[in-house]
């Protein structure tokens, strides 16, 4: 019965497979890259900021037109784009008196990679 590289007793057999271990985690992004990703994937884990975050794709938005799409409280489309805000998914700027949000950079490349899927 053949072990698993793992389970072998082979000093040289375990020490390949320690190296092509290594080797792998040379294709994982670094922990900064990671520690970006799991917090964007985090704030983006609630369906109305996703959809939130589907809209500011397409194109800048004021809330009161999120307001108007998503058909939800004032406060609640506040209390998310807060959520992401604080994330760094999305800032905003104004324009005469209203408040845009817009998606950042990383954010875009995230969502379109999603779309893919």
């Amino acid at each position: 019965m053949n072990q698993h590289p793992c389970c072998a007793t082979d000093p040289k057999t375990k020490e390949e497979l320690r190296l092509e271990l290594l080797k792998e985690l040379e294709d994982i992004p670094p922990e900064e890259v990671l520690d970006e990703l799991g917090s964007a994937f985090h704030a983006l884990s609630h369906p109305i900021r996703l959809k939130i975050a589907f809209l500011l794709l397409l194109r800048d938005h004021c809330v009161c037109e999120l307001i108007e799409q998503l058909n939800k409280k004032p406060n609640l489309i506040s209390h998310h784009l807060s959520v992401m805000k604080g994330s760094g998914l999305v800032s905003t700027y104004l324009q005469s008196k209203w408040k845009f949000y817009k998606l950042n950079d990383s954010t875009k490349h995230i969502l379109n990679s999603l779309k893919e899927v």
